[in-house]
């Protein structure tokens, strides 16, 4: 035939095996350029996907490119043309054939597997600059969330539908926003603004409402406080900006306590303190600096009312948790010093002079 002796044949025969020789090549050095990289940065999972994702592309590329040099042969795209080519939809906004159709599928695969490949080397260049989990997870939701809407784009695009078809959907779309989902919209667009804003990251633990709770997953539309009975709160992404939150580890770790205790009037006021003071030094989960106070408050209806003030690191203890570890310190050092926690007491006064009648018999 005459094209095994044409210099099209020579070409295809060179792209051919200069794709092979490059693949041949890329698996020779794959494993010592994930070796090497393994010892500077300890993510073997990370490494691992990264390592697998590269494969797969380098493997659909050269598949690609026999696909295209086949294609490319004289008797056979001769009959390829009119099988792939041939229209199955064809109006003025919307030119599906055979052939974009599959073509759609191949971008959005291989679109779909560099957009991991992205995310994976993301995350391992911000693990080793040690920006910290917050921020490796933020921009991760972020790459994803907008790398999913453009392969969807890119692959209807493909596909041969126009933007024609596009604007009547995206404008009825709208309208079904405007009156049906607003709810949705607005907690897609407050997940963004957590995301920029970073008010509230993953790890962070918060107070929404009566929910204390660890932030372990922001999502796009909700994102999921865990409390310390291991329950998963799922929560609209509205309320985390729309309404007050205290957020424990905002700018800093380290938040101070208060202790709220009451003692009987007839206690030594400078004991009290002395005992308080000791029970913050010697517990585990206070902090020695900054150093604990002792405040007096007041003048209580039964007590004298004094206010522990500790600090803790909510990285390393709830504080529901050392709230409750220092109330059981604190009640054992006062039995051990003799010092009163009083219950509520009243004195009942008679206007008039107390008469007891007895009841008749029978």
């Amino acid at each position: 035939m005459e094209y095994f002796s044409s210099q099209k044949f020579l070409v295809h025969a060179g792209i051919i095996l200069l794709s092979v020789v490059l693949y041949i090549i890329f698996l020779r050095l794959k494993p010592i350029f994930f070796r090497k990289l393994s010892e500077i940065i300890n993510r073997k999972k990370v490494l691992r996907d990264i390592e697998q994702n590269t494969e797969i592309l380098m493997k659909i590329f050269l598949i690609l490119i026999l696909i295209n040099v086949l294609l490319d042969i004289p008797f056979i795209e001769k009959y390829a043309k009119e099988v792939l080519k041939k229209p199955i939809l064809s109006t003025e906004a919307l030119k599906i054939s055979f052939y974009s159709f599959l073509k759609g599928l191949i971008v959005f695969y291989v679109l779909l597997v560099l957009m991991r490949l992205i995310r994976d080397s993301v995350r391992l260049y911000l693990i080793y600059k040690a920006r910290g989990k917050e921020i490796v997870s933020s921009v991760d939701i972020l790459i994803y969330n907008f790398s999913l809407l453009l392969i969807i784009l890119i692959t209807l695009s493909v596909m041969g539908i126009s933007w024609k078809l596009l604007i009547p959907i995206a404008g009825a779309l709208g309208i079904g926003i405007g009156f049906g989902i607003q709810d949705i919209v607005n907690n897609f667009v407050s997940g963004f603004i957590i995301l920029f804003s970073r008010t509230v990251k993953r790890g962070d633990w918060i107070t929404l409402g009566d929910k204390f709770g660890k932030i372990v997953d922001i999502g796009i539309r909700t994102s999921t406080l865990r409390t310390l009975d291991n329950i998963d709160i799922i929560i609209p992404n509205s309320r985390l900006i729309s309404g007050e939150l205290i957020n424990w580890s905002y700018t800093d770790n380290i938040v101070r306590l208060h202790i709220p205790v009451g003692v009987s009037y007839s206690s030594d006021v400078e004991l009290v303190k002395e005992t308080l003071l000791d029970v913050a030094r010697k517990s585990s989960v206070v902090l020695d600096t900054p150093s604990p106070e002792v405040r007096f408050i007041e003048f209580g209806e039964s007590s004298l009312n004094f206010e522990l003030l500790v600090w803790i690191d909510i990285k390393k203890v709830p504080v529901p948790l050392a709230k409750s570890d220092i109330n059981f310190e604190i009640w054992n050092a006062f039995k051990k010093n003799g010092i009163e926690i009083p219950f509520p007491q009243r004195d009942v006064w008679f206007k008039n002079e107390l008469v007891v009648k007895e009841a008749p018999k029978g």
